[in-house]
C-alpha cells in the first residue's frame, strides 16, 4: 500500500494516464493524415512501437523526477514542503480532460468525413467479398508509363479472380471510372461492390514499387494500405503477394486455405511490359468487327514472345490472336495465309500449355486448339478448366458459355453469361455476348427484344444488327431480317450487299447476292460456311451440303453451326448425317448422354 501511495504522490499514475491518452489521440490523427500522403504502412506501425517503448521510460521518468518552478529535480532530493505534486496533479487532470475532448472531436470527424478517414471497416452483408480494381496511377516522372500501371492493375485483378469465393468486377467496368474522380461510394454503388482497390505504380530501372489502398465503398474507410518494392523480373510473384494480402483483408466467410496462388517463373521485364500493351488492345472474337485491334495486339504479343520465348501467357494470347486471324480476319480467298495463321495458333497454344499448365490463358488457347480439331469433348474440358483456374474471370465464363450454347447446353450457357455480366456490368459487349447465346439457344423473341433495346438506347455495337437479323430469320420474319441485315452490311462496309437487301425482299436478295458473287467474288461470301448458311435460308439442299462439306474439308470451326435449326430442312438426308458424324457431333452427343 505504501508503494501505491507513493505512486500516487509522485503522480506516476496520472502521468501514465496522460501519456496513454495523448498517444491514443496521436494514433487517431496519424491514421487520418498518413494515407493522404500515401505513406507506407510501416510508418504508422513504427510510430506505434516507439510510443509503446516510450511508456515504461515515461513511467520511470515520472517516478524519478518532479517538475518544479526551478526545473526538473530528482524527487528524492525535494522535501515534502517544497513539493508541488498536488499542483502537478491538477495540471495533469486538465491535460487528460483536454486531450479526451480532442479525442471526441477526432472521432466525430472520423464518422462525419468517412471518405478521408481510415478505420476498421464494417461490411454490407449483401455485398460481402466483392471488389473492384480501379486503374492504378502512373507515378513515373514523365507520366509515360500509363499502359504499365493499367496492366499491373489488370494482372492483380486477374490474380484476385483465382479466389473462388471472391467476386471481382471485370476490367471493362472498373476501368470505365478512369480519370473521372468519382466518389468511392458512388463507384461502389454503381458496381455493386463493398471494396475498392486503388493503387499507383513507379518503375525505377530494374525495380518496381506498387502502392495499394483498399477502401470500403459503403463508409469510405481505408481497410488496408501498403507499399511493395520488388525486382521487375519477380513481378508475377509480387502481384500474387498483393492479391493474397488484399484477399486476407476482405475475407469474411471463406477460408483462404483452399485458395492457392502458385509461384510463377521470373519474367523478362521488357517482355512483360510489351505483353501488357497487347492485353490492353486484345479483343476476342468479331463482335465489334474492329479487325485493326487484332493486328495491334498481334504486334505486341509477337514482340513479347521474341523477348522471352518461355513467357506462357504471351504465347497463349498470341495463339488466340492467330485463331482470330484464321477464323474471321483473313478472307476465305487467302487460304495459304489462313493455313499459316492456324498452324501458328496451334503450335503456340500447345507451347503455352506445356510451359504453364495452371494458366487459364493457356487452357483458353487449348480450348480453341481442340475446337479447330473438331475435338469438341476436349475443347469443352479445356474451357471448363480455364474457368476453374480463374473462377472470377468474366471472359473465361463468356467463352465457355459461347461453346455450350452451340452444343445444346443452353441453360448452363445463359447462366454463365449472366454470371459474367454481373462480374463486368459496364462492359458494353457483355449484353451482345448474351444476345449471341440467346440466338444459339433459339430464344429468338428475347434476342430481338434485347437488340431493339440496345438500338433505342444508342448502345448498339455493329454486332447488334447481326444478331437482330439472325433472330428475325430464325422466326422466319424475313422482311424484318432483310432490313436488319441491310443495316448490318452497311455498317461493316459491304455496300453492294447493303443495296441488294435494301432494295429487295430477303430471299430474292440472297439469290441476287449469289449471282453477283459469281461475277465479282464478294469477299463477304469468301468462306464456304457463310455460303452454306445463306443457301440454307433458301432451303437449297444441294448447295447447302456442298458448302458445308467444303467448310469441313477446310477445317473451318464454324462447322459447329451444323447443329442449329437453320439446317433442319435436310437433317434426315444421309449426306448430312454422314457429315454430322465425321465432324464429331455424334460422338459429342453420346458424351452428353453419359453425363
Amino acid at each position: 500500500m505504501k508503494f501505491f501511495e507513493e505512486l500516487k504522490r509522485r503522480n506516476v499514475i496520472k502521468a501514465t494516464m496522460a501519456y496513454i491518452v495523448v498517444a491514443w489521440v496521436l494514433v487517431q490523427v496519424l491514421t487520418i493524415i498518413l494515407p493522404e500522403f500515401e505513406a507506407p504502412g510501416w510508418v504508422l506501425k513504427t510510430l506505434m512501437i516507439l510510443m509503446a517503448v516510450g511508456l515504461p521510460i515515461w513511467m520511470i521518468f515520472s517516478w524519478v523526477y518532479e517538475v518544479t518552478p526551478e526545473g526538473l529535480k530528482k524527487t528524492a532530493n525535494i522535501s515534502s514542503d517544497e513539493s508541488i505534486t498536488s499542483a502537478t496533479n491538477r495540471r495533469l487532470n486538465v491535460v487528460i480532460i483536454v486531450v479526451l475532448i480532442i479525442a471526441i472531436a477526432v472521432n466525430f470527424i472520423d464518422t462525419s468525413e468517412p471518405q478521408n478517414t481510415p478505420a476498421v471497416s464494417t461490411y454490407d452483408s449483401s455485398r460481402d467479398n466483392t471488389i473492384a480494381v480501379l486503374p492504378f496511377l502512373d507515378m513515373s516522372p514523365n507520366k509515360d508509363q500509363e499502359f504499365y500501371s493499367d496492366g499491373i492493375a489488370v494482372e492483380i485483378l486477374n490474380s484476385l479472380c483465382k479466389f473462388k469465393e471472391l467476386k471481382v468486377v471485370g476490367r471493362t467496368s472498373s476501368f470505365s471510372f478512369k480519370n473521372t474522380n468519382e466518389d468511392i461510394r458512388s463507384i461502389g454503388d454503381k458496381l455493386n461492390v463493398n471494396n475498392i482497390l486503388e493503387g499507383s505504380v513507379q518503375k525505377q530501372q530494374d525495380k518496381i514499387m506498387i502502392s495499394v489502398r483498399l477502401t470500403n465503398s459503403k463508409d469510405g474507410y481505408t481497410i488496408f494500405s501498403e507499399s511493395y518494392t520488388e525486382s521487375l523480373e519477380n513481378i508475377f510473384d509480387l502481384q500474387s503477394a498483393i492479391a493474397m494480402d488484399i484477399a486476407q483483408k476482405i475475407e469474411s466467410k471463406f477460408s483462404l486455405g483452399a485458395n492457392k496462388l502458385y509461384p510463377r517463373k521470373k519474367i523478362d521485364p521488357l517482355s512483360y511490359e510489351t505483353f501488357l500493351k497487347g492485353k490492353l488492345e486484345f479483343v476476342n472474337g468479331p463482335l465489334n468487327m474492329k479487325r485493326g485491334e487484332i493486328f495491334k495486339a498481334k504486334k505486341y504479343f509477337e514482340s513479347a514472345v521474341a523477348l522471352d520465348s518461355s513467357f506462357a501467357e504471351a504465347n497463349a494470347y498470341l495463339a488466340l490472336v492467330y485463331f482470330n486471324l484464321a477464323d474471321w480476319a483473313i478472307s476465305g480467298e487467302e487460304s495459304q495465309k489462313r493455313d499459316i495463321a492456324l498452324d501458328s495458333a496451334k503450335m503456340l497454344a500447345k507451347r503455352a500449355h506445356a510451359m504453364d499448365s495452371l494458366s487459364s490463358g493457356a487452357h483458353l488457347a487449348m480450348g480453341s486448339y481442340y475446337f479447330h480439331e473438331y475435338n469438341w469433348i476436349q475443347a469443352e474440358k479445356a474451357k471448363r478448366l480455364a474457368v476453374a483456374l480463374n473462377p472470377g474471370g468474366a471472359e473465361e465464363k463468356f467463352m465457355l458459355a459461347s461453346f455450350l450454347a452451340q452444343f445444346g447446353q443452353t441453360d448452363e450457357a445463359l447462366k454463365l453469361d449472366l454470371e459474367a455480366m454481373k462480374l463486368d456490368p459496364l462492359d458494353e459487349m457483355a449484353e451482345l455476348k448474351y444476345i449471341r447465346d440467346l440466338f444459339r439457344a433459339e430464344k429468338f423473341e428475347e434476342g430481338i427484344l434485347k437488340c431493339n433495346t440496345l438500338i433505342k438506347e444508342n448502345r448498339a455495337p455493329v454486332g447488334t444488327y447481326q444478331f437482330l437479323w439472325l433472330c428475325h430469320a430464325g422466326l422466319k420474319q424475313y422482311e424484318e431480317a432483310g432490313k436488319a441485315f441491310s443495316k448490318y452490311a452497311e455498317l461493316i462496309g459491304e455496300n453492294e450487299i447493303y443495296i441488294l437487301f435494301r432494295d429487295n425482299d430477303f430471299k430474292p436478295a440472297i439469290e441476287k447476292m449469289f449471282t453477283y458473287d459469281k461475277e465479282s467474288n464478294l469477299q463477304f461470301l469468301s468462306r464456304p460456311i457463310i455460303k452454306a448458311i445463306f443457301y440454307a435460308y433458301l432451303e437449297e439442299k444441294e448447295n447447302t451440303l456442298k458448302y458445308l462439306s467444303e467448310a469441313y474439308d477446310k477445317r473451318e470451326p464454324q462447322i459447329s453451326f451444323l447443329r442449329d435449326s437453320r439446317f433442319d430442312f435436310m437433317k434426315d438426308d444421309p449426306e448430312y448425317k454422314d457429315l454430322y458424324e465425321k465432324a464429331g457431333f455424334k460422338a459429342y452427343d453420346e458424351h452428353l448422354r453419359k453425363l
